[in-house]
């Protein structure tokens, strides 16, 4: 799948874009505590593991380009045996060049020399480092320290960001990214399939989440975002994961979920009656939803721009809701639909690469996910499936999932 070939030419694509005296420095970011000696999973920047495939915390990777050549080093921390007893063992330096295709690797508190003397001798003037929102302040730590100290030492430093880089090397993704998407969906599909037949009333939310992690780990997946299990008036939450309150006879369900493979997301919603069969007015507003869905599907093509897809739903279902006679003008469907309808997706759920001037281009992938939300009769709808843009048009990733009125209530009911 993602093997140290694919690392490797994302690298030798990234030194293509540095130009002579820039350097790009990137942290995979360390361990983090959550209550006494207990410390929160470990996440690796997705940056860092794009460049590097390496998985491990403490370790920084640098490239920068002197008098034309592009070279690298990779600085990992030093071995330290007790901790290894309770962690496992890390590679040292010749296992890690191996591994990850670098040939320098260097310990982690020779970095700072290396930068002072890259620095100092006028080799490097500018530095690039990652920060995806927000301002200087908000950065994560090391990254913003190591930034403030060498602006401090070296005022006429120039340091700048690289996130625009990163969109434009992401946005189109390669044969192996696509290949672990598709089995981060194909593992969705059949876990959302399993919760969706042992749904019932008078369970929980949280039990019915539970038939949803059980694929998903059993497949060898990860999560690529808290899942939202949601009943009732819960799905009129959008970011609902309490997952705790029971599901009522006659309630809609809401899930928003999805797995991962090597970091890469999947991310679909589902919403479908706990008892296997729609009222008329959930069927009514349900099918408003997904004709606002199939309209954007059947508008992804390569040269679509991609915030137009998120109008071309809200047109359709603004139509549908004056037909139906709730809505009494289109532009009151601002009260029920409350976000945007899809995103790129990738080594995030929400991926990098945003921008409204985006024209969809092959092999990009991207979710589509219009709703409504009607808190006042406890309904909330969200419909979602991750797709890949394809030669004339778009491949859905997960649509093996039903999705019609007539498929769920089939699906539910056998």
């Amino acid at each position: 799948m993602l093997d140290r070939q694919f690392h490797i030419s994302r690298r030798e694509k990234f030194l293509e874009f540095l130009k002579d005296g820039q350097a790009g420095i990137f942290f995979a970011g360390s361990t983090k505590m959550m209550a006494g000696d207990e410390e929160y999973p470990f996440s690796v920047n997705r940056n860092f593991f794009y460049l590097t495939g390496c998985e491990e915390p403490d370790t920084v990777y640098l490239a920068y380009r002197q008098k034309g050549a592009g070279k690298e080093v990779l600085f990992i921390r030093r071995p330290d045996p007790r901790l290894e007893r309770y962690e496992g063992p890390r590679p040292g330096k010749a296992e890690a060049g191996q591994k990850y295709g670098i040939a320098e690797v260097c310990f982690l508190d020779e970095l700072s020399g290396r930068l002072a003397e890259l620095i100092s001798c006028g080799g490097v003037g500018t530095l690039l480092f990652y920060q995806e929102e927000g301002t200087w302040q908000d950065m994560a730590e090391p990254v913003r320290q190591t930034a403030d100290r060498l602006k401090k030492d070296w005022p006429r430093l120039a340091v700048e960001n690289a996130a625009p880089w990163f969109a434009r090397m992401r946005r189109v993704k390669q044969p192996e990214e696509i290949a672990a998407h598709r089995i981060a969906c194909r593992t969705t599909v059949e876990a959302v399939r399993y919760m969706m037949a042992h749904t019932r009333p008078e369970m929980t939310e949280g039990q019915m989440e539970a038939y949803f992690d059980f694929i998903v780990k059993s497949r060898g997946c990860g999560h690529a975002f808290a899942t939202v299990a949601a009943t009732g008036k819960n799905a009129c939450i959008l970011h609902y994961s309490a997952n705790r309150d029971k599901i009522k006879e006659g309630d809609l369900v809401l899930v928003d979920l999805g797995a991962s493979w090597e970091y890469y997301c999947a991310d679909v919603s589902r919403t479908f009656p706990a008892n296997g069969k729609f009222t008329p007015r959930q069927r009514l507003l349900y099918e408003i939803v997904l004709a606002g869905l199939t309209a954007a599907l059947e508008a992804a093509k390569p040269g679509q721009r991609k915030d137009e897809l998120q109008l071309i739903s809200k047109r359709v279902m603004a139509d549908e809701l004056v037909k139906a006679g709730i809505l009494s003008a289109p532009e009151e469907i601002e009260k029920y639909y409350l976000h945007g309808s899809g995103h790129f997706i990738g080594l995030y759920t929400h991926d990098v690469g945003e921008d409204p001037e985006n024209l969809l281009q092959k092999n990009m992938l991207l979710t589509l996910e219009p709703g409504l939300y009607f808190p006042e009769e406890g309904i909330g709808i969200r419909i979602e499936d991750t797709l890949l843009v394809t030669e004339d048009g778009c491949e859905v990733l997960t649509a093996d999932i039903p999705k019609t009125v007539e498929e769920i209530e089939a699906f539910m009911q056998s």
